[in-house]
């Protein structure tokens, strides 16, 4: 192997220990809010990016972004959320909207996404399961939903798995059941089939 030109003063880069975050509610800061359109479904929705504001963990995902070397890196999507403005969803997005009144005193909605820039909020993270390309399913943590920070304080940690189906299991229990599940309960129908390589679209709940 020839000599790289300028090794020793190449910053070295992806090896340092880098601390998981833990599953709890964060005063967190929207650091971009812009409307989304499903491609393939068409349907609209407020896409919300936000990081840590404040203790042990602040800037954790910019971090995460910074340290990332790739060269098509994105946010980290498990910071990220597409709240549904339309039909059934309205509700759940006027609660949104009001989360962020209600954790920037002064601030009014005023149909400009744009400015929910910079503002704060609390965001929950949650432990969720997620489909890998393999077919096989693991657990990480993610944004789950967005509260006022004037509530943070009474939030309790769940220590729960949402699952792909939608409901939830307690995470010792689903880290028992992964342990003893047998190869057709964790592949699925990719035991058999050919996996499309394609991750399941993220929803519309808050």
């Amino acid at each position: 192997m020839e000599k790289i030109e300028n090794w020793n003063e190449v910053e070295a880069k992806g090896m340092e220990d880098f601390k998981s975050l833990p599953v709890g509610a964060y005063e967190c800061i929207i650091r971009k809010a812009e409307v989304y359109k499903n491609d393939k479904t068409s349907k609209q929705s407020l896409k919300v990016q936000v990081d840590i504001a404040s203790g042990e963990y602040k800037g954790y995902f910019q971090k995460r972004y910074d340290n990332n070397t790739n060269a098509d890196k994105t946010w980290d999507n498990n910071s990220t959320r597409y709240l549904s403005f339309e039909g059934d969803n309205i509700a759940y997005f006027k609660g949104f909207i009001t989360c962020v009144e209600n954790s920037n005193p002064g601030y009014k909605w005023d149909w400009d996404e744009t400015k929910l820039t910079n503002k704060k909020i609390c965001g929950v993270y949650q432990y969720e399961e997620y489909e890998k390309q393999d077919g096989t399913k693991a657990v990480k943590v993610r944004l789950n939903k967005f509260r006022s920070l004037d509530k943070m304080k009474d939030i309790e940690v769940s220590y729960s798995v949402k699952l792909l189906n939608g409901s939830y299991m307690d995470i010792d229990d689903y880290n028992e059941k992964k342990e003893n599940a047998t190869a057709e309960e964790i592949f699925g129908k990719s035991i058999v089939e050919t996996d499309s390589g394609e991750l399941p679209f993220d929803d519309f709940q808050i």
